[in-house]
């Protein structure tokens, strides 16, 4: 929206400073708060002097004791597989993540964050945080408690800013926005159990030891479709948002604990109860188990054809040198696999010979439920019985998620290709 529709949408005289920190104090914002902000400028009508005045008024609202918090979220700097607005062209791609610049907390612009939030990342004293997809700035005296110690892994989860301002009791100010850009239920995705909740691999350009990696990161597939109905839900279950008028536009004040914990409640209930996990026993490959072992290996490598995967089945039973290991969910039905062989040749290793976990899968509808750990540490005591002292695994960008996974069972990226090791 531009500023002629800020000022067409402006009845009588144009927001201050002094009038919207009035405006503010009235809705209910208090000195001492910790108080995380979500605004559109223009929706607040035209203000005189822009972000620089809100800011301040924001500032006055809380007082020296008080800490402003806004997103600072970088979405420019995610894998560009995803990109969708607008997609690249797939040749791009590798160019792109070999040469993203780095994230930078003090250079990276914001994106889709709002003219107010990306004046705030640069202003003097504010603290901002360290994921390269969705940092946090933040002023004030509890700043680098809700700004330190960001995870790379989960950036909206346990070790993010909103977990340190649930911590915090801080409080939640949409100003001009709706629920659809209220970060803080994002929070309780992570916490809530639901039909459909699943890990995904992304990466992102960030400086380690001072040079420039790309590196893959452990996330939910985390959605706001439903965030407005939440919202909505909440104001009427609860009646605990402060609503009222800031400027021109529309402004709500609430807990963030009281929201964060409706919302995780909310979400077991109406994005459906998670599937339940299968009793699953792990154990070694046979025989029987040939068509059930073929589906999930069509499934792992679809481009093989049957009589290349039925060629591959006879070694890895009864072979001295490589095994096979399922997960059977009872009924003769398995849903995970993991293949092992001893190798002499396994990239980086200075032992041989050294346990390398080959084909290892866990059917999507079951995954993040420790399934896929359990088959790797069957392998893994095999292999250690062999008189290996180290595991190794492969990869390929065919296989965003896996990366994560090979992490979550304690294996360590290896050099720059997608090889991973494990000490026995």
């Amino acid at each position: 929206m531009s500023e002629g529709w800020a000022v067409a949408n402006t009845p009588g005289m144009p927001a201050t400073e002094e009038s919207l920190a009035a405006e503010l104090t009235r809705l209910g914002v208090r000195e001492g708060m910790t108080l995380l902000v979500h605004s559109s400028l223009t929706a607040l009508g035209w203000v005189c002097g822009g972000p620089v005045a809100l800011i301040r008024a924001l500032e006055r609202a809380v007082g020296a004791s008080g800490t402003l918090v806004m997103p600072a979220h970088s979405g420019s700097l995610t894998d560009p597989r995803d990109w969708s607005r607008p997609p690249v062209p797939e040749e791009w791609k590798p160019l792109i993540r070999a040469a993203m610049p780095a994230y930078d907390p003090a250079r990276s612009p914001t994106r889709e964050t709002g003219a107010v939030a990306e004046c705030f990342r640069s202003w003097p004293g504010v603290v901002r945080s360290a994921h390269p997809h969705s940092s946090f700035a933040a002023l004030g005296p509890r700043a680098h408690d809700v700004c330190d110690e960001h995870g790379l892994d989960f950036g909206l989860g346990e070790q993010s800013p909103l977990a340190r301002l649930y911590d915090l009791d801080g409080w939640v100010l949409l100003l001009g926005v709706g629920h659809s850009s209220n970060t803080s239920i994002h929070l309780a995705e992570y916490r809530a159990e639901y039909a459909g909740k699943k890990e995904i691999a992304q990466g992102a350009p960030i400086l380690r030891d001072g040079a420039r990696a790309w590196v893959t990161i452990r996330d939910l597939d985390i959605s706001s479709d439903d965030f407005l109905i939440l919202g909505a839900d909440f104001m009427r279950a609860t009646g605990s948002i402060q609503s009222g008028r800031v400027g021109a536009g529309r402004a709500h004040l609430m807990s963030q604990r009281a929201l964060v914990d409706f919302a995780t409640a909310w979400m077991s209930v109406h994005r459906g109860p998670p599937v339940p996990t299968p009793e699953v026993s792990i154990r070694e490959a046979t025989h029987e188990d040939r068509a059930e072992w073929l589906r999930l290996r069509s499934e792992l490598w679809p481009r093989s054809t049957r009589d290349e995967l039925e060629a591959e089945l006879e070694p890895m039973l009864g072979h001295s040198r490589c095994t096979a290991f399922v997960a059977a969910a009872g009924g003769g039905r398995l849903c995970g696999l993991a293949e092992v062989a001893l190798r002499d040749d396994a990239e980086g290793c200075s032992t041989c010979p050294v346990g390398y976990l080959e084909g290892w899968y866990v059917e999507p509808g079951l995954r993040r439920r420790g399934i896929g750990q359990r088959l790797a540490a069957a392998g893994e005591s095999w292999a250690r019985a062999q008189g290996c002292t180290e595991m190794a695994s492969d990869t390929t960008p065919e296989y965003p998620e896996s990366p994560s996974a090979h992490a979550a069972a304690g294996y360590q990226k290896a050099g720059v290709t997608l090889h991973f090791r494990k000490p026995l």
